[in-house]
């Protein structure tokens, strides 16, 4: 099969193995292949029904569930893109979602509704009689999507906080589902499952990338060690992705044994920086093969990946690649560059840019944007790296001051206009600091107008009413005046030794 768009990849697994189960959510009755080409038939054909045409835009916005599956898949059948709004976003930051994408309907779990549904959308809420009347809909004759439609728009933002949505076409999707099924070397029978948020792209993704080969899909609802160890044994997984905060929780839990996990073939890290000491304990801890990603939304994610015969590999603590996040993926064409566009040499640091069938189409509605992240056909990621004489990519840090936080994105310039709001505040710089659960947290230092004090906890309790949790500044120091460049601009390296 060469599979041209998503629909061909379900509609071939559907045909070839109708009765294999598909998707499972954790406590609920599991859905086959059959069943779930029947249902993103019947959503496609409602969507249809209701107006719904190639290149329009449908949100989603739920905690882990059948959503995802009913949306991204029945958006792809007809042309339209999905897109997936957080659950942990403010009303505001959901808005302008919203006016960005204009989407033409919404799905929702009945968490996820109601911000949707205050934006004006018309939203389609799961448990419903409405959404069951869909489920049940006669097929109606659907255009074929275009292998250059676009099927996802993630947004996700850069140094100057304003959200870009990137959009990922059917050829990139089914191209990253190839460069994963080499990567990660898919056994015939994969039983894969999902802890972490299913609007994130390494989540999201893995909706269309399952497809390939037919794998079951388990989704936990939310991440607990104990649900995770649970899933894990009752469902024989096979393979799995998590952050190293969540494997660290794991292999902490009183419930956790090895032959709990007998069945994994393979645990993929990523998604926030891991320590070597992190690393040196899965590696002898876990008896599965250990698989390390580095990527970013605007490629599909993964881009270079330090894989399990490279874990199987390392010498000992001192092996140069512990730290690195290995080589690119089959597919893609990685290479470090000075800033004059010329070839870095071994360990020499410079910016990541990428070549590859499946990165992004480029930002939603925003040319210029998209003008200025590709030069000559290649992505330039703005991630800082150098490459050792055996071509092991090692991250030397994020020139977007990207701060992840237990595999969340947080971006500086946002939460500095957060606290800057505050009418006591005359400016604001926030940084990431080092921290052993999270691999990184915010921090913020703060100047202050004159006039009565304001205290760290007024800072955080500002950034927790607006923003996602872990936006939150950890450690907040007040400052006089900050480090500058002579052109006026804070020298941020020079305020995180000042965090205790």
């Amino acid at each position: 099969m060469n599979p041209a768009v998503v629909p061909d990849l379900l509609s071939d697994a559907a045909a070839r193995f109708p009765e294999r189960t598909a998707v499972l959510i954790a406590g609920q009755a599991p859905v086959s292949y059959r069943d779930l080409a029947a249902r993103v038939e019947g959503f496609a054909s409602r969507l249809w029904a209701r107006g719904v045409r190639p290149g329009d835009r449908i949100a989603v916005r739920a905690s882990n569930s059948l959503v995802y599956f009913d949306a991204f898949l029945s958006a792809a059948r007809l042309g339209a893109a999905a897109v997936p709004v957080g659950i942990g976003l403010s009303a505001a930051e959901v808005g302008y979602v919203l006016r960005d994408a204009r989407p033409a309907l919404g799905f929702a779990d009945e968490e996820g509704a109601g911000a949707l549904a205050a934006g004006g959308l018309e939203v389609l809420v799961s448990g419903s009689p409405e959404y069951s009347d869909a489920l049940a809909a006669e097929p109606a004759p659907l255009p074929d999507p275009a292998p250059e439609g676009i099927a996802l728009i993630i947004y996700t933002s850069g140094t100057t906080g304003r959200p870009k949505g990137v959009c990922l076409s059917h050829r990139a999707i089914i191209r990253n589902a190839a460069s994963a099924a080499r990567s990660q070397e898919f056994a015939a029978r994969e039983t894969y499952l999902t802890s972490t948020p299913l609007y994130h792209a390494s989540a999201g993704l893995r909706v269309f990338t399952m497809l390939r080969g037919a794998h079951t899909h388990v989704v936990l609802p939310g991440f607990t060690p104990a649900a995770w160890l649970k899933a894990v044994e009752e469902y024989r997984v096979t393979s799995t992705i998590a952050v190293p905060t969540q494997i660290s929780r794991i292999l902490d839990d009183p419930g956790y044994r090895p032959e709990r996990l007998a069945s994994m073939r393979l645990l993929l890290y990523g998604a926030a920086p891991s320590t070597r000491r992190q690393l040196l304990r899965m590696r002898d801890e876990l008896s599965c093969g250990l698989y390390h990603g580095y990527g970013l939304t605007e490629a599909c994610t993964v881009v270079t990946a330090l894989t399990a015969s490279d874990h199987r590999g390392l010498t000992g603590p001192d092996d140069q690649r512990i730290g690195s996040v290995g080589r690119p993926i089959p597919g893609v064409e990685a290479v470090v560059r000075r800033p004059d566009g010329t070839r870095t040499g071994p360990g020499e640091v410079g910016e990541i840019t990428v070549r590859s069938s499946k990165v992004m189409s480029g930002y939603w509605e925003d040319p210029a944007a998209t003008e200025a992240a590709f030069l000559d056909g290649w992505l330039l990621t703005g991630d800082l790296a150098a490459v050792d004489e055996d071509g092991y990519v090692t991250i030397a840090g994020r020139s977007r001051e990207v701060i992840i936080s237990g595999g969340v994105n947080v971006y500086p310039a946002q939460v500095e206009r957060v606290i800057a709001a505050h009418p006591r505040v005359a400016e604001a710089a926030v940084f990431g600091v080092a921290d052993e659960q999270w691999g990184e947290t915010p921090a913020a230092a703060v100047r202050l107008h004159p006039g009565p004090p304001l205290d760290a906890e007024d800072i955080r309790t500002l950034v927790a009413e607006q923003m996602d949790r872990r936006a939150r500044p950890g450690r907040v120091v007040f400052m006089e005046d900050f480090p500058r460049t002579p052109t006026g601009k804070i020298r941020k390296h020079e305020l995180v030794p000042l965090i205790d």
